[in-house]
């Protein structure tokens, strides 16, 4: 296997298109940033019936509160994936 220093763009496609495991070697995974992911914290008081039903949401789809509150934000913002 080639050193991380040493492979170039279209080895690594080749890597990548034939399957081949430990592509994620050919990177430097100490330093990786995500742009536009930092985050705030937000506190939020909703009525008890609101919340009940928020889990109850949660609970069809899978996902905790939390996510489903952001995901609801994100869409209304117009910020959805």
């Amino acid at each position: 296997m080639q050193d991380k220093t040493t492979i170039d763009s279209s080895a690594l496609d080749r890597l990548f298109d034939e399957g081949q495991q430990g592509i994620l070697e050919h990177f430097d995974t100490n330093n990786v940033h995500y742009p536009g992911l930092a985050a705030r914290t937000v506190s939020v008081h909703l009525p008890t019936d609101v919340f009940a039903a928020l889990e109850l949401e949660s609970g069809v789809t899978g996902t905790t509160v939390e996510e489903l509150i952001e995901a609801w934000v994100e869409e209304r913002v117009g910020l959805a994936a």
